[in-house]
């Protein structure tokens, strides 16, 4: 894939991500790349659970036991899916 076709999935990761915090989640915010998905997002073990499962339904992936290692942020969760994704 180019860049520029990188870009473009990413971006629609993350319209696709922010959709689930707000609908799922209830998440109020703008849902931008830097927010860390505990400090900033506000996310507990049920909410999290809640977006693994709803990711995983959404995007048709299964993320496994330590691909929450380096996941911090929306960015660091829209990389994850990608990367699931080109898989």
């Amino acid at each position: 894939m180019t860049p520029a076709t990188n870009a473009a999935r990413r971006e629609d990761i993350l319209v696709v991500l922010a959709d689930i915090f707000h609908e799922q989640l209830e998440y109020p915010g703008e849902l931008r790349p830097e927010l860390r998905l505990v400090e900033d997002v506000g996310l507990d073990s049920i909410r999290m659970l809640t977006l693994v499962v709803e990711v995983e339904n959404h995007f048709r992936i299964c993320l496994e036991e330590g691909d929450e290692q380096g996941v911090v942020t929306v960015s660091d969760l829209a990389a994850l899916v990608g990367a699931r994704l080109a898989a």
